[in-house]
């Protein structure tokens, strides 16, 4: 094994105080108009309806009322977010964007304000089903910057959690896809899988099919309902754990608006419980520096949550592997340990 930085522990104390350093400053009324975090993704659920369901998402369950964002929400958004600068615009949350029935003129809309604006970048997440050639095109056409697909297996095993799901089509669309945009590197296509219901075997089943293929292969853990995480044996093998960061960074950064305005600073807030604004109502600006994400940021500093809040007892934030990197598949791909997610990668020549 051997360490990304060579100095995996030297790695993971710098950012222990990083971290630190911004709690100091945040805390600090005096520091803190001048170091005041900056919204590093925007997530914009376009719809929170799905045409799968899956077996470890409890999604559809938390949601009484489902629908699309308007235009009119959308382009404000949109706008908002390149005034702000803000790095990377993410067109999904909880549910399937290409639902939308006009997610092209979206599409189109947010990557003029990449081309125009200041916005960095454009990806979402798309469960591979109804993705076909004409978005391939579009996508390559556009050169939008990133497009993961959720798979859970090879074949039966992923159809038998996704429920609705079929292997056979997410692998022709993407393999369509990947073949469309050639060398050059739009989109970077990548696999969003988690290790709930998975042996290790079949997790490696999945890097040895589409690790040739793909930029990356990205396992994060599955997460139950109760914020613990499923499968926590699989997920956690082979990398080993470093001391948790400080605090949890997630409502430094991040930023998700519901299909009708209401926003959460978690991305497994998927119900919108934290209810830090409604960008119907109050620019994003507002919002982001309003006293409910400032309550949220003070409750994170302190690690301290009430029963009702859905940060109460989470373990997600605090995974944080050893930095380091090592080979698999007899050396042809490498796996990365970082902080909550593992990366596995051809072997560069």
């Amino acid at each position: 094994m051997t360490n990304k930085t060579g100095r995996g522990s030297y790695a993971n104390e710098l950012k222990h105080i990083k971290l630190i350093v911004q709690k100091a400053f945040y805390l600090n009324p005096l520091l803190r108009p001048f170091f005041y975090p900056k919204i590093s993704a925007l997530y914009l659920e376009l719809t929170n309806n799905c045409n799968l369901n899956c077996k470890m998402c409890t999604y559809k369950k938390e949601h009484e009322k489902f629908g699309y964002m308007s235009w009119a929400l959308f382009t404000k958004y949109v706008r908002q977010a390149s005034q702000l600068g803000v790095k990377e615009l993410c067109l999904h949350f909880g549910g399937e964007s290409l639902l939308h029935p006009k997610f092209e003129k979206y599409l189109r809309y947010a990557i003029y304000y990449r081309d125009n604006g200041r916005i960095e970048r454009v990806s979402w997440i798309d469960n591979g089903m109804l993705f076909n050639r004409n978005i391939a095109d579009l996508v390559v056409d556009l050169k939008v910057d990133g497009i993961g697909f959720s798979i859970d297996g090879i074949g039966p095993v992923n159809d038998k959690i996704r429920l609705g799901a079929k292997y056979s089509v997410i692998e022709r669309n993407i393999k369509y896809l990947l073949k469309k945009r050639g060398i050059t590197g739009n989109p970077e296509v990548f696999l969003s899988m988690c290790s709930y219901g998975k042996t290790r075997e079949q997790l490696m089943d999945v890097y040895r099919e589409w690790t040739p293929f793909v930029d990356r292969i990205t396992l994060i853990p599955s997460v139950s309902s109760e914020n613990t995480i499923d499968n926590r044996e699989i997920f956690l093998s082979d990398g080993k754990l470093a001391k948790p960061p400080v605090f949890c960074s997630f409502p430094f950064d991040v930023m998700a608006i519901s299909w009708n305005g209401e926003v959460t600073g978690c991305c497994l807030d998927y119900s919108f419980k934290m209810k830090l604004g409604n960008a119907t109502e109050n620019s994003l600006k507002q919002i982001w520096r309003g006293p409910n994400y400032h309550a949220l940021r003070k409750a994170v500093l302190a690690n301290a949550f009430p029963v009702e809040s859905p940060c109460y007892g989470c373990e997600f934030w605090k995974i944080n592997f050893e930095d380091k990197e090592e080979p698999i598949l007899d050396e042809t791909a490498t796996i990365t340990y970082g902080y909550i997610y593992k990366s596995i990668r051809k072997k560069r020549d």
